[in-house]
């Protein structure tokens, strides 16, 4: 095992536990269950509607906790993969075994060349280098097949959701001197179209689809591209 898939598996595991008890940590954790199933669910589920046939396999690459694939598997073959397994706990207590579980670093995947016909994540690939951001999308566009296409959910620096949780952050910490620290640090955040244009090409994807705007209040760059 790797030293990069040890150290995300410490980060991811801590994060998913939920044993924090500091009540701003809480708090946060219980807006964003509430936003993936109620918010984030409806967008996903409307753009692999979408952009795959019923029945298509399809890699949740990062899958977290499952909240928002709860309607997918019932129209798709998903497999789910995470790093973390306090994450796929949760996701099997969220959708049973309705869906393929991995337990896997998303820079190797223990699948075949060419198996899904789509990959997608949401809030990841932010959590990387820019570099380590091409590696996960040449390691996702291996796994694809012929013509098969990425969905990304990556939120951009001028995001709402990234402009709340930087100043709730900004003040638990500078104002308030608290050591908190609400979700995993965003250092790879969406700058514009044009980064997101060169990282796709740089990994061998074409970008077919970019939307920002009040589908998902804001919060998300959603991007479709396609394996070249």
């Amino acid at each position: 095992m790797n030293k990069k898939f040890i150290k995300g598996e410490d980060v991811w595991d801590n994060y998913w536990k939920r044993k924090e008890t500091k009540i701003q940590a809480v708090i946060y954790r219980n807006i964003a269950s509430f936003y993936r199933k109620f918010v984030i669910k409806r967008v996903l589920n409307k753009i692999i509607e979408e952009e795959f046939k019923k029945r298509s396999k399809l890699l949740h690459a990062g899958s977290g906790t499952g909240e928002v694939d709860k309607d997918l598997i019932q129209k798709y073959d998903i497999t789910a993969l995470d790093i973390s397994k306090e994450a796929l706990k949760l996701y099997k207590f969220n959708n049973g075994d309705k869906a393929r579980l991995i337990r896997a670093s998303i820079f190797d995947i223990p699948i075949k060349s060419s198996t899904f016909s789509g990959v997608y994540n949401l809030g990841v690939m932010e959590h990387f280098t820019k570099e380590d951001d091409i590696k996960i999308l040449k390691e996702l566009r291996r796994v694809l097949k012929k013509n098969g296409k990425i969905i990304l959910f990556w939120p951009p620096k001028f995001g709402i959701s990234v402009i709340i949780l930087n100043s709730t952050h900004f003040i638990l910490n500078n104002i308030l001197k608290r050591t908190v620290r609400l979700h995993p640090e965003e250092i790879s955040l969406i700058q514009s179209k044009r980064q997101v244009n060169e990282i796709l090409k740089t990994s061998g994807f074409k970008l077919k689809k970019f939307y920002f705007g009040p589908m998902d209040f804001f919060t998300h760059c959603i991007i479709v591209a396609k394996k070249t």
